[in-house]
């Protein structure tokens, strides 16, 4: 009977399932990260259409690649890899999607939907990027794709503009790519592209068909929701993802973690901020008062990160009212310090000073100026009135009681454009007035509706002065160089700047007589480092000596973060000291939402993540197992060869396949001792049912209140170790 009752307690144990471990608290509430975002007009005021008025598709649409301007790297996304190789006029840039990622309708990723894409941008909707810099896009198989990009391309190409587009669906948008296939290539031929236009703007689907792990839950004027879809391919596929950080890198992955993101519109700042200082939301992208910024940035749980803006205020000249001397002798009249203190937005911090005003970023000037060379061919127009009045003087200015007046005898007076009601810009403008009638010439502030801004300053020049941007998100000098001496010198009034000037010997290897123009179109190509290098010298030169634009600031951004309910997988510490990756988070939301928060890099925070449920198997040892911590962070074992283990499932598995454990019980029971258990168990179930009334009211109440399924799990567990007891007390027995 003892050798019996040892077979039926190893019967129990064996039969017993599954068992699915979870907390008593099953009722866990959904993790959630609530966003403060623009979005003009409101949702609903736009639709599913992803190329025309589209409501937000953040993490349902996503790109091959996202692209981060401060490290100048690619993270891979759709795409696995890009490679490139020099053909002929073109660069071929060969891209290797991921296999595996599957849309939200079930069908899976391929080529036909990067060429419908692709298509319609650079075809159909005519965005110039794509048409003018790469011409052919073809697909040899179902997951390359060959982008044959111009060689004349800038360098940001692919990262700012081409990789940005989001894919969207063959399934959904494949009727604007009549007769594409793969093999094939685009442009199509013989198409109507005209008409597809118009068809694609009436075209209204129900949904987003996207890759991304979240789909609409719904949506109103101020807030839309979205939820976590079934499958993530992020997770499913084990992608990971290297962020570089100093000498270490830190890796990550996991995918999107949140189960619903609530998006609130940002109505305007200043009705924002009362919200924020509140602590309603997780993250924020909007501007920021001082006050708002100092009382977030100080409140426990918080983190307000801030960083070059790529772009701020720059004063331009026209250039034909005021010469060379007068333009230099207005520089030396204001006080850039001053002006600092006043044309800001949330506080003295959220600008930094061109310390070189030769109108590169002053996070960025260091990479391609030296500092020799700086000091040694650049002016930093520091505050120096008697300089002014020297160089005024030498124009034919004259001074009479402490007011200038023009070679022809006429009071010396200015106006000041500044876009309208602009925060930070107009009181920059109303600064600069202040300083230049400080100084004795009579100025005057102007506010122009933005709307109105391209026609009167860049295509009339219509302005004494102006304050602009000098660029506006390229981490490149090109942009800013480009800005001043084409667009607002070709074909129009703008600056009424001669770009054919003198550069000195050594200033660059391009010196002597130069066209501005052609310098800035030619350093818009990809080139070696050396050669723009030398480029940007002679615009940088340019920029200073001749003064058609005065560099006078470059903003900050700054982002507010929850960094208790929402959590940094590599810890905050890691992402607070990576400056470069920073870059990318303060200029590109949809860096922050799609590859941020779609990667896993930011998560639920520990306080708001739902428990884990843990499943068990039941394994048996193959050798000796040292004792390990399992998945759930428990100990276990060891365990000696033979022996049963009942482990977390992912563990069991692991186990398995490494050859330390099976499945199979090492040794089967014979049939015919089993049964002669039958009687056994018959005669338990009557003791059986005289002690299910032994079981203590508390244990009832608390399966009362769970799940079904809870329920039965518990209800099988208990009946098991009911059995158990039985078995060891006619052991025992016996054994007495």
């Amino acid at each position: 009977m003892r050798r019996a009752a040892i077979i039926l307690l190893a019967l129990l144990l064996l039969a017993t399932p599954t068992i699915a471990v979870a907390p008593p608290a099953l009722a866990q509430e959904k993790t959630v990260m609530r966003i403060l975002q623009p979005c003009e007009p409101p949702p609903t005021m736009k639709s599913f259409n992803a190329f025309f008025s589209s409501l937000p598709s953040y993490l349902i649409l996503e790109p091959l690649f996202y692209y981060s301007r401060g490290e100048n790297k690619f993270y891979p996304w759709l795409a696995e890899s890009m490679t490139q190789e020099p053909a002929g006029d073109y660069i071929k840039v060969i891209v290797k999607l991921r296999k595996g990622v599957k849309w939200s309708d079930g069908k899976e990723l391929t080529a036909k939907d990067v060429l419908t894409t692709y298509w319609i941008w650079g075809w159909i909707r005519k965005w110039w990027p794509i048409w003018k810099y790469t011409p052919k896009i073809e697909a040899t198989d179902d997951y390359t794709v060959i982008f044959y990009l111009k060689k004349t391309a800038p360098p940001w190409a692919l990262g700012r503009w081409i990789f940005s587009r989001a894919i969207v669906s063959y399934a959904q948008y494949g009727k604007f790519a009549p007769g594409l296939k793969v093999p094939g290539s685009i442009p199509l031929k013989d198409v109507d592209t005209d008409k597809l236009l118009e068809e694609l703007k009436e075209y209204k689907p129900d949904k987003y068909i996207g890759t991304g792990p979240y789909v609409y839950k719904s949506y109103t004027d101020t807030e839309w929701v979205y939820e976590k879809r079934d499958h993530n391919w992020v997770k499913d596929l084990g992608v990971t993802w290297t962020l570089k950080v100093g000498k270490y890198e830190y890796k990550f992955g996991g995918g999107a973690q949140f189960d619903e993101i609530h998006w609130y519109r940002r109505i305007s700042d200043p009705a924002s901020w009362p919200l924020i200082m509140a602590g309603k939301f997780d993250y924020t992208w909007t501007g920021l008062s001082q006050t708002c910024y100092e009382t977030v940035a100080k409140k426990p749980g918080y983190w307000a990160p801030t960083g070059p803006w790529l772009h701020g205020h720059a004063l331009y000249f026209n250039c034909e009212k005021f010469p060379l001397k007068v333009r230099q002798a207005i520089a030396y009249a204001i006080d850039r310090v001053e002006y600092c203190k006043i044309a800001v937005e949330w506080g003295p911090e959220s600008v930094t000073r061109a310390e070189w005003p030769v109108c590169i970023s002053p996070s960025d000037v260091y990479n391609w100026l030296s500092k020799d060379w700086l000091a040694k061919w650049i002016d930093k127009y520091e505050y120096n009135p008697d300089k002014a009045e020297k160089l005024l003087k030498e124009a034919g200015y004259t001074k009479k009681d402490g007011l200038w007046y023009t070679p022809d005898g006429k009071r010396f007076s200015v106006t000041i454009h500044v876009p309208a009601g602009w925060s930070g810009w107009v009181p920059g403008a109303e600064n600069v007035a202040t300083q230049l009638k400080r100084f004795g010439i009579d100025a005057k502030v102007i506010e122009l509706d933005w709307g109105m801004w391209g026609k009167t300053i860049r295509e009339n020049g219509a302005f004494d002065l102006a304050i602009d941007f000098w660029t506006y998100g390229v981490y490149y000098p090109w942009d800013s160089y480009h800005r001043f001496y084409y667009d607002y010198t070709v074909g129009v009034g703008g600056l009424h700047f001669d770009p054919i000037v003198e550069v000195p010997e050594g200033v660059s290897e391009y010196s002597g007589k130069v066209n501005a123009t052609e310098l800035a179109e030619k350093l818009g190509q990809t080139l070696p480092k050396e050669e723009a290098v030398e480029l940007t010298k002679a615009l940088a030169y340019i920029t200073n000596h001749y003064l058609p634009v005065l560099q006078l600031h470059e903003k900050k951004w700054a982002n507010t973060f929850n960094i208790e309910r929402v959590d940094c997988a590599l810890g905050w510490s890691v992402l607070m000291a990576a400056k470069e990756f920073q870059i990318e988070m303060g200029n590109n939301p949809g860096f922050v939402y799609g590859f941020m928060i779609g990667s896993g890099l930011l998560r639920p925070g520990k306080a708001a993540a739902p428990t884990p449920t843990v499943t068990f198997l039941t394994t048996y040892a193959k050798t000796d197992i040292p004792a390990f911590t399992g998945v759930d962070g428990k100990t276990y074992g060891p365990f000696k060869a033979g022996e049963a283990m009942i482990i977390p499932k992912d563990d069991a598995e692991k186990l398995v396949k490494e050859g330390k454990a099976t499945f199979t019980p090492p040794s089967r029971i014979p049939a015919e001792t089993i049964n002669s258990l039958v009687e056994a168990v018959k005669d338990l179930k009557t003791t059986i049912s005289e002690m299910k009334t032994t079981i203590p009211e508390n244990v009832k109440a608390s399966i009362s209140g769970m799940t079904s399924l809870v329920y039965a799990s518990i209800g099988v567990n208990v009946i098991t170790l009911i059995l158990v007891l039985v078995t060891l007390a006619a052991v025992l027995r016996k054994k007495s």
